[in-house]
């Protein structure tokens, strides 16, 4: 299905970060401050009041030790953070897609948050929201009416609802409008969600055949509203490793032959088209790709009990795209 897309540019309605408190371009969100700067600077101030006296032997040996302790304090910070920037916890990356059918909700993929940076805004990013792009699609294969997406309220901890746009408004990736992958800027205001950094998702050929290695660890994640008296949102992780790193051919029903890889984990549920797919780079996870519940390979004998999911480089072209446009709209005349 070819056609022109339009949604290059930021969607009226787009706004920044639940709670910021900051004025962004559409799309944008900012990053925030290192957290060990600030317990840093806590740390000196909580001693220095205290001692006035410079030729007091204790303020001798505390001036040598607190830039020592800061220095530290960052250090085993950093690892942390650098964790959760780089999308290993499982806060929020993901959302439900579903529709209504007789009253009640039915989940039909997920869909995941990706924050690509400002070339133009320092400190910015543009957020998007990726999917496979059949599940935008019914079964006749046209665009799907009535499609919601499901997160956490920040306010409330409760699930939302908010719909989605028309698949007309998603862009395809740049290079080959057949593969499975579909972005759209999307930033629900007031929602608890922590994309997933463009960082997360680069990787070339050679890195990512280094990192995808055979029996390498991944977990995927879906999202579902749990409880039954006060429902929750919760990101759900399921873990496999690293079956079939190099893609091959194989037919995703509603999206046609697909280049897959396949991981070994399990049998997947039917709404879990679009989960992101990590693969562990040491202390840190890195976007694989996007899982598809159900292709031609995996019904088969050889491959029964493998995933496949569309390499991440596809994401990767699709939201850079994306932010390309974005920046050419957003920059002002010289």
């Amino acid at each position: 299905m070819k056609r022109t897309r339009r949604a290059l540019f930021s969607r009226p309605g787009t706004r920044p970060f639940a709670r910021s408190g900051n004025i962004s371009p559409p799309g944008l969100a900012q990053n925030p401050l290192p957290e060990c700067l600030l317990a840093a600077q806590a740390l000196v101030w909580c001693f220095a009041v205290p001692i006035t006296t410079r030729n007091n032997p204790l303020h001798r040996v505390l001036s040598l030790l607190l830039p020592l302790l800061a220095i530290w304090l960052c250090a085993i910070r950093r690892p942390a953070a650098a964790h959760a920037d780089q999308g290993t916890q499982p806060l929020r990356n993901v959302a439900g897609i579903v529709t209504h059918r007789d009253g009640k909700q039915v989940p039909i993929g997920t869909a995941f948050f990706v924050a690509v940076p400002s070339r133009v805004f320092e400190g910015r990013s543009f957020v998007y929201l990726v999917t496979a792009h059949h599940n935008l699609l019914d079964a006749s294969g046209k665009p799907a009416a009535g499609l919601y997406l499901v997160f956490e309220d920040a306010a409330t901890g409760a699930t939302r609802e908010q719909e989605l746009p028309l698949e007309t408004k998603w862009v395809l990736n740049p290079s080959n409008e057949s593969v499975d992958v579909a972005a759209v800027p999307f930033n629900p205001a007031d929602a608890n969600i922590a994309p997933i950094p463009l960082g997360s998702i680069m990787a070339t050929e050679t890195e990512m055949a280094a990192l995808a290695e055979t029996g390498a660890q991944t977990y995927y994640l879906t999202a579902a509203s749990v409880g039954i008296r006060n429902p929750r949102f919760e990101a759900l992780a399921r873990f496999g490793r690293v079956s079939v790193a190099r893609p091959l051919e194989a037919e995703v029903p509603g999206a046609g032959v697909q280049r897959l890889c396949f991981m070994d984990g399990g049998g997947t549920p039917g709404f879990s088209s679009g989960a992101p797919v990590f693969v562990q780079a040491g202390l840190r996870f890195v976007l694989w790709g996007i899982l598809e519940s159900t292709n031609s390979a995996s019904a088969g004998p050889t491959f029964q009990g493998l995933a496949g999911l569309v390499p991440a480089s596809a994401v990767a072209e699709t939201v850079q795209a994306m932010a390309a446009a974005q920046e050419k709209n957003l920059r002002k005349p010289k």
